[in-house]
């Protein structure tokens, strides 16, 4: 039989914790959760003792975290908008599978479904990168509106692959509105669900969050590199430095960011909920290379690309497992750049390039395995996420202190960074 034909697994939904979740109710590991809190003291007070040396004030983060989340009210109104077009688009769907039941050619319908799909996807895309130039949010608030505008697409995806041979009565508006807000990507009818709310479990998830949020902030106040803040450009070999010197904030990014997304706020919408599968990522920071972590990372994302990108690709369009493999990178770093392009106002295609060259030929072949390829591995992580924080903020600062009125294709797709000397210079 041809390896194309041969079916896919299915995605297996059941009660299971979080692997912090796990690994934190063992006594052996329990002081691991510790650090974070030890973290958290630390740079609480050290950005309280450098804000009051130069200031002679101390903000404790919230001018940086008032500042983020400035027009919080605007971007509530834009995610409004994505949620109702989601629930519109289950009652479209609907009578399109009626109209669809109720004729005998049905090719017509499919392909009137197929684009009216295709442009709500375009134009929901399109509104929000509207939206978030248009109430000039920062990066904060535009990340907020972005991945939950992609979350919602993601989801109602989901749904009508899922629903496409559902009989219409069969389709209820209840489980489609608690698939919306479970933390999962994968739509089904009904899901393995816990007897209770465990608010202790909700309170410490919360508690969480904040706490991750305000380690954001310190990183921020400590390490943000802009000119302003060393009266001076820097030169390439003093970005490098910059780079280096900050590597272990880099990792605190990563760990802060991946404890904030992927373990609090997913088990807080899970514990409200009652949503019983929380296997939302694996052990990544064991991974020796970067494909295996990336496929780790983050499960809920990983599971919709290989059902509805490498899946669908390879048995419908490609039948070659490296084609489905590419076309899932394709679209996650088109995304992730599209992202990441709104957040700072032009063109770094850093995550895409050094994914391309690094992640994507990792999967083709075993990489080898052992401590000395983990340290290698994290060394290169810390390298890599704070290089794309310092050429980020790069571009951010270049962006607003140097902005290119009527820009032509030609500019919009070549970083500012590069063409302005108001960062780098020779």
């Amino acid at each position: 039989m041809n390896s194309s034909n041969k079916k896919h697994k299915t995605k297996s939904f059941q009660l299971r914790n979080s692997l912090l979740t796990d690994i934190f109710e063992d006594v052996r590991t329990r002081n691991v959760y510790n650090v974070y809190i030890i973290i958290f003291i630390t740079l609480f007070i050290q950005t309280a003792a450098k804000e009051y040396a130069n200031t002679q004030r101390v903000t404790f983060g919230l001018e940086v975290i008032k500042t983020g989340f400035t027009r919080l009210d605007k971007a509530l109104l834009i995610w409004l908008c994505s949620f109702v077009s989601a629930c519109v688009s289950y009652f479209v769907f609907k009578v399109w599978a009626v109209i669809r039941s109720l004729v005998r050619e049905t090719l017509i319908v499919d392909w009137l479904g197929g684009t009216t799909l295709v442009f709500y996807y375009f134009y929901s895309f399109k509104f929000v990168h509207n939206a978030v130039f248009y109430f000039r949010f920062y990066p904060a608030c535009i990340m907020f509106v972005n991945m939950e505008a992609i979350r919602l697409l993601m989801k109602v995806h989901s749904f009508i692959r899922n629903s496409a041979t559902t009989p219409p009565p069969a389709l209820k508006f209840s489980n489609f509105l608690y698939f919306l807000f479970a933390p999962t990507l994968i739509y089904r009818d009904n899901y393995p669900r816990t007897a209770t709310i465990n608010w202790k479990f909700v309170v410490q998830r919360l508690v969480e969050c904040i706490s991750m949020v305000f380690i954001l902030a310190f990183i921020i106040i400590n390490m943000y590199p802009t000119p302003d803040r060393w009266r001076k450009k820097f030169t390439i070999s003093e970005t490098l430095l910059l780079i280096l010197e900050n590597m272990p904030y880099g990792a605190l990014i990563l760990g802060s960011f991946c404890i904030l997304i992927f373990h609090s706020v997913q088990n807080l919408f899970a514990e409200l909920t009652r949503f019983g599968d929380r296997l939302f990522y694996l052990d990544w920071w064991n991974s020796c290379n970067f494909s295996t972590a990336l496929a780790r990372w983050n499960r809920l994302v990983q599971d919709w690309l290989y059902y509805y990108v490498y899946c669908d690709f390879k048995e419908y369009v490609w039948g070659n497992k490296s084609a489905g493999k590419v076309m899932v990178f394709l679209v996650s770093f088109v995304v992730h750049e599209w992202v990441a392009f709104c957040c700072v106002g032009g063109f770094m295609p850093f995550m895409y390039v050094v994914f391309m060259v690094l992640v994507l030929p990792q999967t083709f072949f075993q990489a080898p395995k052992g401590m000395i390829f983990n340290v290698f591995f994290w060394c290169g992580t810390m390298f890599l996420c704070t290089c794309n924080f310092v050429l980020y903020s790069f571009e951010l600062y270049a962006q607003l202190h140097d902005p290119v009125e009527n820009q032509t294709w030609g500019q919009v797709f070549v970083p500012r960074v590069f063409t302005s000397d108001c960062v780098i210079r020779g």
